[in-house]
């Protein structure tokens, strides 16, 4: 994987005694866009999912406004019979609309881009501190443990992980 560093074994909490802690912003010093497009394709690709799904939506939820719209202008130009009158009024209306509807359209895009990427980091985060515990084990490092965050996805996988890495120290430590 690009943009990781998966040598980074040097780091530890608890001193030299203490158990090794892995996490998935060791290295990382600071915030920044890079930092949280952590797997730029898959985070992108779920983000533009997510996006096009959105507008799969407002398609349909726009259309059956416009079916619904254009079934009661033709009932009141029927009642009326004031056809310039009524699709003056319904022009302007729609007009006004218009503006409004662009940006919200804007924002929810800016929103849905944040979003998707702020949580598929939840999800694609952990994925890296495992997959350096486990390059750690395959080195013959036992004892490294891995340090989730607050909200991270897969807790319950790091755990195993990490009793794993606990048994195989334990098995190992006299070899």
């Amino acid at each position: 994987m690009s943009g990781t560093n998966s040598s980074n074994s040097s780091n530890t909490s608890g001193g030299s005694n203490g158990p090794q802690t892995l996490s998935q912003s060791d290295g990382i010093n600071r915030r920044s866009v890079r930092n949280f497009l952590l797997q730029p394709f898959l985070q992108t690709q779920l983000g533009l999912v997510s996006v096009l799904l959105s507008f799969a939506f407002a398609g349909v939820v726009a259309w059956l406004f416009y079916v619904h719209l254009n079934r009661f202008a033709t009932v009141v130009i029927q009642l009326t019979d004031a056809e310039d009158e009524v699709l003056k009024l319904l022009y302007s209306s729609l007009s006004e609309m218009r503006t409004g509807i662009l940006v919200a359209i804007g924002l929810f895009l800016v929103a849905n881009i944040i979003f998707s990427i702020f949580f598929t980091h939840k999800m694609v985060g952990p994925t890296i501190a495992f997959r350096r515990l486990i390059r750690n084990m395959i080195d013959g490092n036992y004892g490294k443990q891995i340090k989730l965050r607050n909200g991270d996805a897969f807790v319950e996988v790091a755990d195993e992980l990490n009793e794993l890495s606990r048994t195989l120290a334990e098995k190992y430590a006299g070899k």
